[in-house]
């Protein structure tokens, strides 16, 4: 029986809640100097990799539960083709591959219009939302990748000429570093709502 796509939105608030228990409670050991500054950076690293990875998988869902008409679609979305079963239409989707690469995400873009009418709802995200995707991708090869290409993509396109310190230009001292003040948040949990904004927006 179909359902509504938003409950991958759902899934993914529970995930991003569930980091943030963990990002809380590890700041607080930072305090009380239970831990230091690398094991801090380590763990704002992993919370953001693995953040990232449940907002990629939510596109895989979604895109996928779309073919095999797992989810209720809107009127504005038409599928070119429908599956009876996810393994046939992973197979297809992924051209025998065990992944594909959902990011850069003109890469879904483009496979989104073979599958769907006008690409819909994967090729609706305004230029600012691509924008927020690019950075989000320069963060995570920065993390995942720390070749010298990788960080200086990273530094060029995120970090620019944003006044931050030399702690702060790395991109977990980045993630870390405050977004805003009041109130406060960090860009850890600025990229974790983004992430959730995005999610809603493919699935609404």
């Amino acid at each position: 029986m179909a359902r509504a796509s938003t409950t991958l939105v759902d899934q993914l608030v529970t995930t991003m809640n569930s980091l943030e228990k963990t990002r809380s409670k590890m700041e607080t050991l930072l305090s009380a100097g239970s831990i230091v500054r690398r094991d801090i950076e380590q763990v704002y690293s992993g919370l953001f990799m693995k953040g990232i990875t449940s907002f990629e998988y939510v596109i895989e869902a979604l895109f996928v539960g779309l073919l095999v008409k797992q989810f209720d679609p809107t009127s504005k979305i038409v599928t070119r083709v429908t599956f009876d079963s996810h393994s046939v239409a992973r197979d297809v989707v992924f051209g025998g591959r065990n992944y594909v690469d959902w990011f850069p995400y003109q890469h879904t873009e483009k496979r989104a219009s073979a599958f769907f009418r006008a690409g819909k709802p994967f090729t609706h995200l305004s230029k600012p939302d691509k924008k927020i995707l690019d950075n989000l991708l320069y963060i995570r090869n920065a993390i995942a990748h720390p070749s010298s290409y990788a960080r200086r993509k990273f530094e060029q396109e995120v970090v620019g000429a944003l006044p931050l310190t030399g702690v702060e230009r790395s991109p977990a001292g980045f993630l870390r570093s405050p977004f805003r003040v009041m109130p406060y948040q960090t860009r850890y949990e600025n990229a974790a709502s983004e992430m959730v904004s995005l999610a809603r927006k493919l699935c609404s």
